[in-house]
């Protein structure tokens, strides 16, 4: 089956470019020494997991509970690091379920009061968790500034169920950079950062296991960096409109998601001028470029028709200036890049992948969020 004979809006993956992403991206931290820690709230698939182990990741970054027990259910992975920190009881139950079933799961941690309730739950069942230190290196969401991160671990020594194990972060500013010179230079600050904080935690007499950074427009500057042992992106595998359009991540051509749309109508109204999609903001998103900034132009690039513009998005539909090019047609379907793909993944429940645009398999979005009911209340029922 072609591609243009499935039924739309529909979310593919290109084989392809998908294996050829990941291979890249393995490739380059094996050839400067980097562990490959994927984070998988990208795609959120088993499938993409087990391709990326097999290409050499050796752990994977978590962004929820439901993907680390997915991963560790599925036989994929038992080095596991949770990309946010966890505090409630509930899920530090789940934590120490996923401990006492062999996986080595390492926590973030930014602040005492956070680390005290960790303790507490840890304690109370006798498991000791290893922890890294959640480093704000410009973003100034979670983490814990670099020039206090020696006292604020010298603060959590008296926690006896937490063991450290090193610092991570997320560049996460570099996704309000407005070109690749903006990333090269957010990533050189935060190797420049990290430098300095090793060195302080090494001279106040602690070692590291774990020094990490994560980003995918940063990914290609981070690897070169001496200073890191390990590596988190997550976008790379798919890329979208933005990483290849804006940071400089990778080329239009790279990137393996679309959304697979039909021109429902060219309204009487517009004389031409514009073009309705049946894809909108449920499938699309909205994103125009992350953390408050708009960094793109339109909602999405349709790759048939490059010229055209989506400029607004419904829930359900989508209007396209075509104005600049007449050849678009009532009943058509195309391809459309979205601008950031880690959305449109986990607005569906599966991947329709394709080589060559011809139709291979499904494959399951299974670790999407809210798919997996957690143990406390599975025992109720749907209405």
């Amino acid at each position: 089956m072609h591609i243009y004979e499935l039924p739309t809006p529909a979310v593919l993956v290109d084989l392809n470019k998908l294996e050829n992403n990941v291979r890249r991206a393995a490739d380059l931290a094996r050839k400067y020494n980097k562990k490959l820690w994927p984070m998988v709230k990208t795609h959120k698939s088993l499938y993409i997991a087990k391709l990326q182990k097999e290409y050499g990741a050796e752990g994977f970054l978590c962004g929820t509970l439901d993907e680390a027990e997915a991963l560790v259910e599925a036989g994929l992975s038992k080095n596991l690091m949770l990309g946010y920190p966890i505090v409630d009881k509930e899920n530090l139950l789940r934590v120490i379920k996923l401990v006492e079933n062999g996986a080595r799961v390492i926590l973030r941690v930014d602040s005492v009061a956070s680390a005290e309730l960790i303790d507490k739950t840890l304690t109370q069942h006798n498991v000791v968790v290893d922890y890294v230190v959640k480093v704000d290196v410009g973003q100034n969401r979670l983490g814990v500034k670099p020039e206090k991160i020696v006292d604020f671990v010298k603060s959590l020594s008296r926690f006896r169920s937490l063991k450290f194990v090193g610092i991570a972060t997320h560049p996460g500013h570099a996704y309000r950079a407005l070109n690749a010179e903006e990333v090269r230079k957010v990533a050189k600050d935060v190797a420049l950062k990290f430098e300095n904080v090793v060195k302080s935690l090494r001279d106040a007499g602690y070692e590291l296991e774990f020094i990490g950074t994560g980003s995918t427009p940063t990914f290609r500057f981070d690897v070169n960096e001496p200073i890191y042992t390990h590596l988190f992106p997550g976008n790379y595998v798919y890329y979208d409109r933005i990483q290849a359009l804006v940071f400089g991540s990778a080329e239009l051509n790279d990137c393996a998601l679309t959304v697979l749309a039909t021109v429902i109508s060219i309204p009487e109204h517009s004389e031409g001028r514009l073009a309705v999609i049946n894809a909108g903001s449920k499938t699309l998103s909205v994103d125009r470029g992350a953390h408050g900034i708009e960094s793109i132009k339109g909602y999405g690039h349709i790759v048939e028709h490059p010229k055209t513009t989506i400029v607004s998005l419904s829930e359900e539909i989508g209007v396209v200036d075509i104005s600049t090019d007449p050849t678009v047609k009532v009943g058509e379907k195309v391809n459309i890049i979205p601008n950031h793909s880690c959305i449109v993944s986990n607005a569906t429940s599966y991947l329709i992948a394709h080589r060559n645009a011809r139709v291979m398999k499904l494959i399951k979005v299974d670790m999407r969020n809210n798919v997996k009911t957690p143990e406390i209340i599975s025992s109720l029922q749907f209405l």
